[in-house]
C-alpha cells in the first residue's frame, strides 16, 4: 500500500509541506525495479557520476568556457517529460536497423511496444 508523508518546505514562509508518495510495497514496485535494472546499460557513461566522491578528476579540470551542472535528480523528478524520456529510452534500446523490421527487433525478448507499455505502467499508472 503507498503510504504518503510530508517534507518540510523550510525555505518558503509558513513551511508548508511537500506531499511524498512512498511506492515502496506497492503493486508495481518489484516490476519496476526489474524495469530500472533492465535500463541500467543506459546510466553507464563517463557522463553520468553516482555520488559526489565519483568527481575528484574535476579537480585538474580544464574547462575552457565551458561549464559543469550538477543536478539534483530527486528535486527535477516532477519536471521530467515522461513521454519524451520514454521515447529516449526506446529509441536508445531499439536503434532502427537497415533491413530489420521495427516489430521483430527485441530487447531481452520484448518488443518495443511490450517495453513501452511496461515503461508506461511503471511510470504513468
Amino acid at each position: 500500500v503507498p503510504v504518503m508523508y510530508g517534507l518540510p518546505k523550510i525555505h518558503k514562509t509558513g513551511n508548508p509541506m511537500r506531499p511524498i508518495l512512498s511506492m515502496v510495497g506497492c503493486y508495481n514496485h518489484a516490476f519496476a525495479q526489474w524495469i530500472g535494472r533492465q535500463l541500467g546499460s543506459l546510466r553507464q557513461s563517463k557522463h553520468v557520476a553516482k555520488d559526489s566522491f565519483s568527481l575528484d578528476f574535476l579537480k585538474e579540470a580544464q574547462l575552457n568556457g565551458y561549464y559543469f551542472v550538477s543536478y539534483d535528480v530527486v528535486s527535477l523528478f516532477t519536471n521530467i517529460p515522461l513521454e519524451e524520456t520514454i521515447n529516449i529510452i526506446l529509441d536508445s534500446l531499439f536503434p532502427k536497423i537497415k533491413g530489420l523490421a521495427a516489430k521483430d527487433q527485441l530487447f531481452n525478448g520484448m518488443t518495443k511496444t511490450v517495453f513501452r507499455n511496461a515503461l508506461n505502467h511503471c511510470l504513468k499508472d
